[in-house]
């Protein structure tokens, strides 16, 4: 078996990233929160979602000992939504933070260990390497609604 190319990993992510932070620029809290007809979620929680999730499956199923901030998981985890949010939720700025520094801690945590067998295979994914890729895939879909959502509000 191949190995995977860690350094272009890590290159992806950070242009992947960098994608998603620029969806973030001139957004105020409150459009941040809202939901056109046909979303059920904000893009607020379309971005803690994304950085929640990357962790939560490289927790998980890579086996990697990744900390969440508190309540994200609750907040922001697949299934979760804002209707059923209670109590403060992170700014856009707290959000926008945790998403800059993600990709040199997941660098950090990860170099040297995306060959690693994963705890647990996520969705055939054996390696901590490939369920990290595919933490690429899953940001990249929810970046495409977060221009959904920004396309059906200016339509209304």
């Amino acid at each position: 078996m191949q190995k995977m190319n860690e350094e272009q990993i890590f290159q992806q992510i950070d242009m992947i990233r960098q994608n998603t932070l620029n969806e973030m620029e001139g957004l105020s809290e409150q459009e941040a929160d809202q939901m056109p007809a046909g979303f059920n979620n904000s893009i607020r929680w379309n971005l803690a979602h994304i950085y929640t999730v990357q962790y939560l499956l490289l927790s998980n199923y890579g086996g990697k000992n990744i900390e969440t901030p508190s309540r994200y998981p609750e907040l922001f985890a697949p299934g979760t939504k804002p209707a059923d949010w209670e109590g403060e939720v992170p700014t856009l700025d707290k959000i926008k933070q945790h998403l800059e520094e993600q990709p040199a801690k997941l660098k950090e945590i990860l170099s040297g260990q995306l060959d690693d067998k994963a705890t647990e295979p996520f969705m055939s994914q054996s390696t901590v390497g490939e369920i990290l890729n595919f933490t690429l895939y899953h940001e990249g879909m929810h970046v495409g609604v977060i221009k959904g959502i920004k396309k059906a509000k200016k339509s209304v």
